[in-house]
């Protein structure tokens, strides 16, 4: 009897000693997974902690790229702007420079009379002034001599292209002080009126039609 309990104590003992070795085993296993888990945990933690600083200094660097496009953009405006304002005074200037081609001034340096009622030559009309001797002819605007044709007796005609489809026609017995071919503007001499011929017909041509040079000229002098 006493041979059976001991024998009984010793197998409970053995499943107490086994059951703790489970335990144990079960313990060690678990931490061991434990560890591992953690230690992915770290490594996942060591990545996005990179990943934090590759955003943050691609941040950084996308924040001095925007800095120097703006810089530039700013640059790129101010030149612009400069372009514009240089297109604005050319065109300006451009534009002036078309009006000194215009025929609208005075064809006589000096005084000089004419009618103002509606007066013709060959059906196309024509101003005719009355001027003193010894007064200069002169442009109505700047442009190149494109033909002289007459002589003394028939009296002279000395055409002027001003390169915009306007011509002005100067006629005059006074033998003319231009050449073909001449550049004028409105202080060169086309003619010094001389005795005998004080009068001048003024013609203005545009696009190939004859119009009244009073409708375009500024002033009668």
């Amino acid at each position: 009897m006493l041979r059976e309990d001991k024998k009984a104590k010793y197998n409970s003992s053995r499943m107490v000693v086994g059951v703790l070795i489970v335990l144990i085993a079960v313990a060690i296993g678990y931490c061991f997974v434990l560890s591992g888990q953690l230690h992915t945990a770290n490594n996942n933690v060591m990545m996005l902690k990179a990943q934090v600083e590759t955003l943050r200094t691609e941040k950084e660097e996308l924040a001095a790229e925007n800095e120097l496009l703006q810089e530039k953009v700013l640059v790129l405006s101010d030149t612009v702007n400069d372009k514009m304002q240089q297109e604005e005074k050319r065109e300006e200037l451009d534009a002036r420079l078309a009006q000194t081609y215009i025929p609208k001034g005075f064809p006589v340096k000096g005084a000089a009379s004419f009618s103002e009622n509606g007066t013709e030559l060959d059906g196309n009309p024509i101003v005719v002034f009355s001027v003193p001797k010894g007064t200069s002819v002169v442009p109505t605007a700047k442009g190149t001599v494109s033909s002289i044709a007459g002589s003394e007796v028939a009296g002279y005609i000395v055409m002027i292209d001003h390169g915009n489809g306007y011509f002005s026609v100067y006629r005059n017995g006074t033998e003319p002080k231009v050449r073909e071919g001449d550049e004028v503007t409105v202080a060169t001499e086309i003619f010094a009126i001389t005795e005998g011929f004080e009068e001048l017909g003024y013609q203005v041509i545009q696009n190939e039609v004859y119009i009244n040079p009073l409708d375009l000229m500024e002033t009668y002098g």
